[in-house]
């Protein structure tokens, strides 16, 4: 039983370092990239913040908004998952799901798997800092350097020293090895995000998670979108929700 529980965590935890090992790779920082992004929307932060605190998130994208942009069904469930600790609101979500024909495929222990994709539409993470671990200078350097596509060679490098933290921590060889095996499975795919721009401060689409991250000073907002097996169109739709999020709190 100890070994279930504690299994995604190792997952986790090796392939969060691929990007602890990538930022300290970059030879490039983002402050010397081509500057695209909109005009910055730091003031809309506290804003933003202050509904996720509130559990008002359903107020920063109501239903009306959404099905401005996409028919959305009656029979659409809602669910909110808000925590009580304050410090864990920045974790809370906020979606509209309902049934697709559509299907996901994954890669478990050498094998492929299909599993159900219902479509949905939320928003979640309001106000989450995972990116600044990169501990880079500003919030753009760090979201940049966190939001990025890394190599075969920068994942291998981090799932060696993730297996060896591992055994550090006490766990055996064989858990090692499949909690390993498993977090290469998951970040099998060379690209992983997707640079957007024109929303925000800057903005990366999660191509698994379906998910388009935002960030506004120094926070960050995700929108999850899964409307569609082309991605294109969930981008678009993610964009202008995320402008409609963004307009929310001018």
């Amino acid at each position: 039983m100890k070994k279930t529980i504690i299994l995604p965590v190792i997952v986790a935890f090796a392939m969060t370092a691929c990007n602890n090992t990538t930022a300290n790779n970059t030879e490039k920082s983002a402050s010397e990239a081509p500057n695209t992004e909109a005009v910055s929307t730091a003031g809309n932060a506290d804003c933003l913040k202050s509904h996720a605190d509130k559990g008002t998130l359903d107020q920063l994208l109501p239903l009306d908004v959404i099905k401005k942009h996409h028919n959305v069904p009656a029979q659409a469930k809602k669910t909110y998952s808000y925590r009580a600790e304050a410090k864990k609101h920045d974790k809370d979500t906020y979606e509209y799901t309902w049934d697709s024909d559509r299907v996901r495929k994954m890669k478990i222990a050498g094998r492929e798997v299909e599993y159900p994709s219902s479509n949905r539409i939320g928003l979640r993470w309001v106000g989450s800092d995972l990116f600044t671990i990169m501990g880079k200078p500003t919030s753009l350097e760090n979201f940049k350097a966190f939001y990025r596509n890394t190599t075969a060679a920068e994942k291998e490098a981090a799932f060696k020293k993730a297996g060896e933290s591992m055994k550090e921590k006490g766990y055996d060889a064989k858990t090692t090895e499949t909690a390993t095996n498993m977090a290469k499975d998951l970040s099998g795919d060379e690209i992983t995000f997707k640079d957007i721009t024109g929303v925000g401060d800057a903005a990366s689409w999660r191509i698994k998670e379906k998910e388009l991250t935002v960030l506004v000073g120094k926070i960050t907002f995700q929108v999850s979108v899964e409307v569609s097996s082309n991605d294109d169109e969930n981008i678009e739709l993610a964009k202008k929700l995320a402008a409609e999020v963004l307009a929310k709190c001018k």
